[in-house]
């Protein structure tokens, strides 16, 4: 895990942003976004960026888990670096999305941790961030029969599991903090992002949408992979003022 932290003379605790890296559960790593939390950081966030195993070493539940631990971890250490435990944002790109979801999700349910596996984390998060989320693993589109089968196997003809892997389920957004979300055009997962975020809002659950139409350099991912952009600086703002 990678922590960064602008060195200023302030004393007062620091609003945490956790960034959870993508790379479609099989490659990437926490290196891939160090411009964006040096980013976050020069805006006065303690920023941490753990690291999680791909899905060719383990399962999606152990992925799950990997993120919660780093939650748990987190949570320790929060006062050595001068964070405030009240105001943790998770922010998160593509795959990473999918994962801070989920593991978010189950924080917050005991019933999702026993079918997940998971241990409890002394961690609250207060927002989540999705860029270009993956959030959806089950459909019958391109990604859904790629992942379907490698992530849930057997469970797969569990009907009653697999509606709670899908992320409009209400047992899921109801244990979700307020989401921000931001795609573009150009975005391969461009539907996505405008999905969830229209699920959201039927659902009255809290959401904000940041939608690019028209420039084919906001790619996948852009906010973190590409933070040199314009677009992307304004995503970062936005981002910023939504957390208030």
């Amino acid at each position: 895990m990678d922590i960064f932290r602008a060195k200023t003379g302030d004393l007062r605790p620091l609003p945490v942003v956790i960034m959870i890296h993508g790379g479609g559960l099989v490659v990437g790593t926490r290196k891939m976004s160090r411009t964006f939390c040096e980013n976050l950081a020069s805006h006065g966030f303690l920023v941490f960026a753990p690291e999680y195993r791909r899905i060719t070493e383990t399962d999606v539940f152990r992925e799950f888990g990997d993120i919660t631990a780093a939650f748990s971890c987190i949570s320790g250490i929060l006062e050595e670096y001068g964070g405030d435990p009240e105001q943790v944002t998770v922010a998160s790109e593509s795959a990473g999305s999918f994962l801070a979801l989920y593991a978010i999700a189950a924080m917050n349910s005991a019933e999702l941790r026993e079918q997940f596996g998971l241990s409890a984390s002394p961690l609250r998060v207060h927002a989540l961030a999705c860029f270009s989320g993956m959030f959806y693993t089950t459909r019958r589109d391109p990604v859904g029969l790629v992942y379907s089968r490698n992530l849930y196997g057997e469970k797969r003809k569990d009907a009653a599991f697999m509606r709670k892997m899908n992320p409009e389920s209400p047992e899921i957004m109801e244990k979700l903090p307020p989401v921000f979300l931001a795609g573009s055009a150009a975005d391969i997962l461009r539907g996505y992002t405008k999905r969830y975020a229209a699920a959201l809002r039927r659902a009255g659950h809290p959401c904000e949408l940041l939608y690019f139409k028209k420039n084919r350099e906001l790619t996948h991912a852009f906010p973190a992979l590409k933070p040199e952009l314009q677009e992307s600086r304004k995503v970062l703002e936005k981002m910023v003022e939504w957390i208030g």
